[in-house]
């Protein structure tokens, strides 16, 4: 069905979305402005003018719909079509106070279709602190992204969607694919305050797809905390060149999340120089407190899982296929979990693996676990594992786990009786 101005306000009366998803009652508005006293503010994009055909530049009608709403917080609604986008989208906070979110409501993934022909810089920019500092912890609060796709012409350094300062935005049942850059960046000003937590955004990502994009589905690109406690549930990074998800920062949970063919973005193109699935990066102090359970890594590149700055964390039930689903002659990833990776800073300390299942499909040469620097790398229990090989596979499962046999003193533990 689709939404009229009248639908929509009484199914978020309702607590209902689009798709049978549960809501809390919208905040109050004036009756002046939606016609239904207490109902929450909505700005329809075709309304102020969007090209629902995709003949003609939309982001003219879709900034109007942003300015306008931005004050009061509220629903920019975006019907069923597709909708040409030429500049990138700005959402700004402009005083330094607390803002309230937009929710950006498609009719559905493949109904709310957004293109973007932007050559640099991405689709939509949230950025919920002002330019110039100082600023306070200010933010945007709530409001999200739900039910649309943000689709590029993979044009390098195309991207999705920028975030600085956005905490509690909820993203639901959206597709990003096609760009030719990043599908989601995290990013800080550390010139409006020296402390990154003063710029850093949470978000909530249910049901997202990443798929055939040139740079990472996901990447904080903060030196350290620009994307804390980050929850991804059900989310899929699919043939994201330089990697699924690159996570510089503390507390992410990813759970039943798929990662797979990452290191290329079509089937028939070329790889990157390196991908991985899931990459750990950052500082010791600040990549820490990881959740990653029972999800998929399927056939990527170089590794599944690379940790170079990672500490406090758990890997609980994931599944870790090694394939050649692309003919490359190879087993891929040739290695599965990379620890310490990266240079002789990298640090990993206080991380435990339980009951992982690897599976491998092709009778090449493979690694389960790769210990690869020595120095910095400690207390961590491997415990549980299962693995299953077709004919001919020559598998290590535990590479440079124990140097010159300190095991005890690394506080290393692997329960395997295989060892």
């Amino acid at each position: 069905m689709t939404f009229t101005r009248r639908t929509m306000l009484g199914n978020f009366g309702s607590g209902l979305l689009a798709g049978g998803v549960g809501m809390a009652a919208p905040a109050a508005a004036s009756a002046e402005e939606t016609g239904v006293a207490g109902a929450r503010r909505v700005v329809n994009v075709v309304e102020r003018g969007a090209d629902r055909t995709g003949q003609a530049d939309s982001s003219p009608a879709f900034q109007q719909a942003i300015d306008a709403i931005a004050p009061t917080g509220g629903i920019v609604y975006i019907p069923a079509g597709q909708y040409r986008l030429d500049r990138t989208l700005t959402w700004l906070n402009r005083g330094d106070a607390r803002a309230p979110g937009i929710m950006f409501q498609g009719d559905g993934a493949y109904s709310t279709v957004l293109i973007t022909t932007i050559r640099s810089g991405p689709l939509l920019r949230v950025r919920g602190v002002r330019l110039t500092g100082p600023v306070a912890t200010t933010f945007f609060w709530g409001g999200g992204l739900h039910d649309l796709t943000i689709r590029g012409d993979n044009k390098e350094g195309q991207h999705g969607l920028e975030v600085l300062g956005w905490y509690y935005g909820d993203i639901q049942n959206c597709h990003f694919v096609g760009l030719g850059g990043d599908g989601i960046r995290a990013i800080t000003d550390l010139t409006v305050n020296p402390n990154p937590d003063f710029t850093s955004s949470t978000l909530f990502l249910r049901g997202c797809w990443f798929e055939r994009l040139g740079g990472w589905g996901f990447i904080d690109m903060s030196d350290a905390q620009g994307a804390p406690a980050w929850s991804w549930d059900r989310c899929i990074f699919n043939m994201c060149k330089k990697g699924g998800a690159h996570v510089r920062s503390g507390g992410h949970g990813f759970t039943k999340c798929s990662f797979a063919l990452c290191g290329w973005s079509y089937e028939s193109g070329s790889p990157a120089a390196a991908a991985y699935g899931l990459y750990f990066d950052g500082a010791v102090t600040a990549c820490s407190q990881q959740w990653i359970e029972g999800c998929e890594f399927d056939t990527n590149l170089t590794a599944h899982i690379g940790a170079r700055f990672l500490s406090a964390s758990s890997f609980l039930n994931n599944r870790f296929i090694f394939s050649d689903r692309n003919a490359s002659g190879q087993m891929s990833p040739p290695v599965g979990i990379r620890i310490g990776v990266g240079d002789v800073n990298a640090t990993v300390l206080g991380i435990q693996f339980r009951q992982n299942f690897f599976r491998f499909d092709v009778g090449e040469r493979a690694v389960a676990f790769d210990f690869v620097n020595h120095a910095s790398v400690r207390d961590v229990e491997i415990a549980g594992s299962v693995f299953t090989m077709a004919n001919g596979t020559q598998v290590i499962r535990y590479r440079g786990s124990d140097p010159g046999g300190q095991g005890d003193a690394l506080g290393f533990v692997i329960r395997d009786s295989h060892v």
